[in-house]
Order: structure tokens, then sequence, then C-alpha cells
């Protein structure tokens, strides 16, 4: 009966005024009541849920925020506004930097607008957020993925390598930096990360020759 009341007595641009004028005076809590007002009737409003998930993640309510942001993407990208949906993705990152599936989407979306570059930085940043070793499958997968894009940038490829001899690959480190080496002319840095990948006396000695023309 509750909600049907409030169906009745609906009003979305007074209860969008008022949760405006709440954020704009710091009371989150209030402004945060009134958006769920909204969502009670109109639980896929991607706008609310726009509006909404940086409330919930400045009062530490990580799930709800995640998921309000979640929607916000989901729902402006389902109706075509693809611009919009890039940008609350990159507002999550601001408050969950290390959630390598929302730098996905941002890869995702700008590869869309033909940003092969921008994508790449996207993936390069989400890598430089997961450091720790529960990470490590996340760094692994964008930098897997970021190599695809810039096959010839050393820095992923040396950087992808040392992550995957740290996870047991030692075989597919090798056999990436090889095969980096066979096409950049083998510079004496892809040859230290070879040797730092596979610490064998002719890897040593590979390291030792000057570098070699490209």
């Amino acid at each position: 009966m509750g909600i049907l009341r409030r169906r009745h007595s609906y009003d979305r641009r007074k209860l969008l005024s008022q949760a405006s004028q709440a954020r704009g005076r710091g009371r989150i809590k209030k402004a945060i009541r009134l958006y769920r007002r909204i969502l009670e009737v109109e639980p896929g409003d991607p706008d609310v849920h726009r509006k909404i998930a940086p409330l919930l993640a400045r009062s530490r309510q990580r799930e709800a925020a995640l998921a309000s942001f979640s929607q916000a993407v989901s729902g402006l990208v389902r109706r075509g506004f693809e611009d919009r949906a890039l940008g609350v993705c990159l507002e999550t990152v601001q408050f969950f930097p290390q959630r390598a599936d929302v730098w996905e989407a941002i890869a995702h979306l700008e590869l869309k607008r033909s940003r092969r570059s921008d994508a790449v930085k996207a993936l390069c940043e989400g890598r430089s957020h997961c450091t720790r070793r529960s990470q490590r499958g996340d760094a692994l997968r964008l930098l897997r993925r970021a190599h695809e894009l810039a096959p010839d940038d050393a820095d992923i490829a040396i950087d992808l390598a040392r992550m995957l001899r740290r996870s047991g690959a030692r075989l597919e480190a090798r056999r990436l930096l090889t095969g980096f080496a066979a096409r950049s002319g083998g510079s004496r840095r892809i040859r230290w990360a070879q040797l730092c990948v596979d610490p064998t006396p002719r890897r040593f000695l590979d390291w030792l020759m000057p570098a070699r023309a490209s």
C-alpha cells in the first residue's frame, strides 16, 4: 500500500528538485532518500542512478554505489548515449580505481569511438591500480588486452611478460618477448627483460652484446 500511495502522489520533477537542493547543501542522506523515492517508481532510470551513485560512494555504501553506476551505464548504452555512459565509467573509477571491469568498459567505449590510443591508455591506467598479488588476474587481463591493441608498445610487452612470469607462465613470457624482439630488432632493454624472465647464461651473453639495429 505504501508504494501505491507514493505512486499516486508521485511528482518526479519536485523530487529531483528537492534532491538537487539537498545535494547542493551537502545533505547527502536526504538527497539519497529522495532519489530512492524516484527509483521506487522508476527503478531503471539511468539518469537518477547516475545522480545517486556518487552520493552512495561518498556515504561508503560501496555495493549500492557500484550497482547504481552499473545501472546508469547499461541504461545509457541501451538508449544510445555512449558518450554519457563513458562519462559515468570515468566517474566510477574515481571512486573505485581498482575495478578492472570498469576500465575494460572504458576501453570498449573508447574503441567504439575509434579512439584506440585512449583505449590503451585506459587499460594501462587500470593496470597501474592492480598492484596486489590478489589482483594479478585483473592486471594480466588488462595487459593482455592492451598488448592486443598495441603489440609494438615495449612498455606494455615488458610489463605483461613480467606479470606472466610472476604468475608462473614463464614459457608464455619468453615467447612473448622473443616475438617482440624479432619484430623490434632486440633492443638492450628488451634483452634485459628477457634475461629477467629467463636468467640463463645465453640470455646474459645476449644482454652483453651491443644493441642491434632495428
